[in-house]
């Protein structure tokens, strides 16, 4: 049932609720996926001097204005609280969230939370001239996405989403896989905002970028004159920095083998000793990591530590790579509108050649690689995508063929992955594999696909 459609009925809980809404003083209007007014109650009518059926059936930016959010909102895109918005002359505080039946989002609700912004403005100068003697972390430090920043539908990203979840609710290391431009580093910001640690910092490494000889300084800190170039005073290292927080070692496969016993014993003991120094600090912080990398492979060659890889891999979490993924049309629509309101250009929108296309092409960058296509579209005026647009790497299979036989051949692998994630499922593969049930079988008949 959609938003509209459930609001419109005529059960005594519809009724209820909408004789609730217009007794609430804040003023309150939903929209559908469309950005279609489909609620607003009685002081947000007051407030915009009309009757309910002047604004119902009408786009929200018709009604309030194109600043509002809302209908991008609806449309996946972010979650805004606190957000100003003047509305016929009268500057409001509003909240904007989603609305979720059944997993997915079938609307938007916007609530004002403070019809007098200048008297709230001054009252939030007050506190912030209370709080500059209070030592602030820096914002770097903080988590900067949400898990209802990460895009996607489907039973993939729904259990996707619900690993995120899981592993947030235990203070035990995480292990985060997938493959480069997935969306690890997201991943890892919402697990840290869902966590008891969200107070807490979230501090990033990424142990691919720092030269061996200076990581062990950069983690575990170092005493003063513990080096040639050494502050005199010390400093502290990302273990110590990240306490009461989250650090996050991004690229841990890249870790020096000489490191990983190191940090075994950080896991171990909850402690660690500085460069040149001798006592033991004590820390209280949780673990993830990422990687694109088969640690096991890793451990098989010596180049990972087992014990480690066991240690740190206690709650592991797949990223799905794009081209499993079987709404690559529904997040390109969600990604333009994003970037293109980043860039204040108007959102083109997609053809069914487009969104075939979209289909078609392998994206071994993954949802990076899709937003830096989306981009260039953008700023470039090109609202037609074709492969050569999209990416400088050849498409899979060549985009000149027909497209019927332009559908997405699969690998051995992919096949093997997708029965795999589906436990067998052979229609649940190949939504997967955004191929048809048909064609998966016959894929499965041949003799290199076993």
């Amino acid at each position: 049932m959609t938003l509209p459609e459930w609001f419109a009925g005529s059960s005594e809980e519809a009724g209820f609720l909408r004789l609730v809404l217009d007794h609430v003083s804040d003023c309150l209007v939903a929209v559908d996926t469309a950005g279609t007014i489909v609620l607003i109650n009685e002081p947000y009518c007051k407030l915009l001097g009309g009757e309910a059926d002047d604004f119902l059936g009408r786009h929200i930016t018709d009604v309030v204005g194109p600043q509002t959010k809302l209908h991008f909102v609806a449309r996946g895109i972010g979650t805004h609280v606190g957000y100003p918005l003047e509305v016929r002359g009268h500057k409001l505080v509003t909240k904007q969230v989603p609305v979720h039946r059944d997993g997915k989002i079938i609307g938007a609700v916007g609530l004002a939370l403070f019809s007098d912004y200048d008297a709230l403005k001054k009252t939030y100068s007050r506190i912030s001239k209370a709080e500059l003697a209070i030592p602030q972390r820096p914002r770097a430090w903080q988590s900067k996405f949400r898990l209802n920043d990460i895009i996607g539908m489907g039973e993939l990203m729904d259990s996707y989403r619900d690993a995120i979840k899981v592993a947030a609710a235990y203070d035990l290391p995480v292990m985060i896989c997938g493959e480069t431009g997935a969306g690890k580093e997201l991943a890892a910001h919402a697990l840290h905002a869902l966590s008891d640690r969200r107070s807490g910092p979230f501090v990033w490494v990424n142990c691919a970028s720092i030269p061996s000889e200076l990581i062990e300084a950069e983690l575990f800190g170092y005493e003063g004159g513990a080096f040639t170039g050494a502050r005199s005073q010390g400093k502290p290292g990302k273990f110590e920095l990240a306490t009461g927080g989250v650090l996050f070692l991004d690229e841990i496969g890249d870790m020096p083998l000489a490191l990983q016993g190191s940090l075994l014993r950080v896991l171990q003991m909850n402690e660690i000793v500085r460069v040149g120094g001798t006592n033991p600090v004590s820390i209280n912080l949780g673990i993830i990591c990422a990687t694109n990398k088969a640690l096991l492979d890793l451990v098989k060659v010596g180049r990972f530590r087992e014990d480690l890889y066991h240690r740190l891999s206690v709650l592991p979490i797949n990223v799905p790579p794009l081209r499993h993924r079987g709404d690559i049309p529904h997040l390109a629509e969600c990604l333009l509108a994003r970037i293109a309101g980043r860039l204040g250009k108007s959102t083109p929108n997609l053809t069914d050649h487009d969104r075939n296309l979209l289909i078609g092409y392998a994206w071994p960058g993954n949802v990076r690689e899709l937003e830096n296509a989306l981009t260039r579209m953008i700023i470039t005026g090109t609202l037609a995508i074709s492969v050569q647009e999209v990416s400088s790497t050849p498409a899979e299979p060549d985009a000149t063929q027909p497209l019927k036989d332009r559908i997405r051949s699969q690998t051995d692998a992919e096949i093997r992955a997708a029965l795999k994630q589906t436990r067998g499922n052979r229609s649940r593969a190949a939504e997967l594999l955004g191929i048809s049930r048909a064609h998966l079988y016959r894929l499965l008949k041949e003799p290199d696909v076993k």
